[in-house]
């Protein structure tokens, strides 16, 4: 009986800091997205589709702290399709108050923002590389879209329509791009000014060098 006892004794033992390192994990996991939303900026009160946003602490607990992209804004909340840390692929969708978004961390993919195409590598695409064109809404699927590819059917992925302003020279008058082959227009032209400097001052030197 003694021997039942202490073996009794042992596993409640057993479950009790089983239950104690869990209750641990989840109070450190807890204490960690609470100090991470601590340092967070006040909530937005304006959105717009197409705005890359950080999830705040109203939102689904599996979705806090999550980006997001706005697709639909209505007078008081909006619609969120959540992406994986890469920003890149649809995990989920949700309907946060303004109050619930912590933060608005991209504006660029808004409908009438002029952007440049840049590092584009498919065989196909790369030779869109340097165009410049407008973010526009898609005659059927609206702003932003999603894209399944045929090698993953179940990862949509997220792109914007862009209407290029040289569509004869860029071979077709839209294309859906991925946003992170997207640069604000005033940033390639800063850019390549910068770029054209740099060559320019490096000319001059190699002038300077040569014998009368």
């Amino acid at each position: 009986a003694v021997a039942v006892e202490l073996q009794a004794f042992s596993l409640g033992e057993s479950i009790r800091e089983a239950e104690s390192t869990e209750a641990g994990a989840a109070v450190a996991k807890a204490g960690a997205v609470a100090e991470a939303e601590a340092l967070l900026p006040e909530a937005v009160t304006e959105v717009e589709p197409g705005d890359l946003v950080l999830l705040g602490p109203g939102v689904p607990h599996e979705y806090r702290l999550c980006p997001a992209v706005v697709t639909k804004v209505a007078e008081r909340h909006c619609t969120v399709v959540v992406l994986n840390s890469e920003q890149r692929i649809a995990v989920g969708e949700c309907w946060p108050g303004f109050r619930d978004i912590a933060m608005v961390e991209n504006r660029m993919l808004r409908l009438g923002t002029h952007v440049v195409v840049q590092g584009m590598q498919g065989q196909r695409t790369q030779r869109l590389n340097g165009f410049s064109g407008v973010v526009s809404l898609h005659p059927k699927q609206g702003h932003p879209t999603f894209v399944c590819k045929p090698s993953a059917p179940g990862q949509p992925q997220l792109t914007i329509c862009v209407c290029f302003d040289d569509p004869e020279a860029a071979g077709e008058r839209t294309a859906l791009i991925e946003p992170r082959f997207l640069q604000p227009y005033d940033d390639a032209v800063q850019k390549m000014s910068n770029s054209l400097g740099d060559v320019m001052v490096r000319v001059a030197s190699l002038m300077s060098t040569q014998p009368c």
